[in-house]
């Protein structure tokens, strides 16, 4: 059966030969007049059948599990294969569009995680009655599904198994509830420059792209549980 991963915020797709890299940037501290940043995890309590190497008071919320400084690996996905990007390619921002200068070091870059994309088919969204633009991953698997959160500091790796056919989000975005009323946004695409080896400057924001597919979810991020506040500033992008 297979399991779908939905990558929702400030979510890059580095492009790599046959494969992608996503790298969530980090934005826990991204200056005055914008809201930090946080990477997580969310499963639905009832598909979890463990979890291993997180502490009580990490896991504030029952299914949300935070991300610091981390390489995340998705059974099934992580070794090479076959991966569909043909309704995901040219349909996000990218970066070196919006700024020539733009240039990752996926090794270098400052981020929360990064997770390596090899098997699947991707293909790009549009947010549940939002603009934000997102991406889901459908992996061919059968069983469980182990997840591995390995930190970048060498300290020992988390463990999630989900049932199977679950889905499972990865989000990076600002503390809040999902459709929330807020009337000014803060310039939270501008986050993305961390990425950059080189200095940029990201002034112009993405437009909403309604001719894209509505997502259909029933995952906690997109049903009022969860730190998700997202707007078309807080689209996925690609690059590079």
């Amino acid at each position: 059966m297979p399991y779908k991963v939905q990558f929702a915020g400030l979510v890059c797709f580095y492009r790599e030969s046959g494969a992608r890299l996503a790298l969530l940037p980090d934005g826990r501290n991204p200056g005055a007049g914008i809201d930090p940043h946080y990477g997580t995890i969310v499963v639905h309590e009832d598909w979890i059948e463990d979890a291993s190497g997180w502490s009580s008071s990490e896991l504030e919320e029952p299914g949300v599990f935070p991300l610091d400084s981390c390489d995340v690996t998705l059974e099934g996905t992580s070794v090479s294969g076959t991966l569909d990007v043909s309704e995901h390619e040219g349909k996000l921002p990218q970066l070196r569009q919006i700024d020539p200068n733009f240039v990752i070091d996926p090794d270098a870059a400052p981020t929360v995680a990064r997770i390596p994309i090899r098997h699947g088919t991707l293909a790009a969204y549009r947010i549940p009655q939002g603009d934000a633009l997102i991406s889901q991953l459908e992996v061919p698997h059968d069983g469980s599904i182990t997840i591995t959160v390995t930190p970048r500091n060498g300290g020992p790796s988390r463990t999630i198994r989900a049932k199977a056919g679950a889905e499972i989000a990865i989000g990076n975005m600002a503390k809040g509830v999902y459709r929330d009323g807020e009337t000014q946004h803060a310039p939270h695409f501008k986050i993305y420059e961390v990425l950059s080896s080189n200095p940029v400057s990201l002034t112009n924001l993405p437009a909403p792209s309604h001719q894209l597919t509505e997502l259909q979810s029933q995952n906690p991020m997109f049903t009022g549980r969860g730190p998700i506040g997202l707007y078309v500033e807080c689209s996925n992008t690609g690059c590079c």
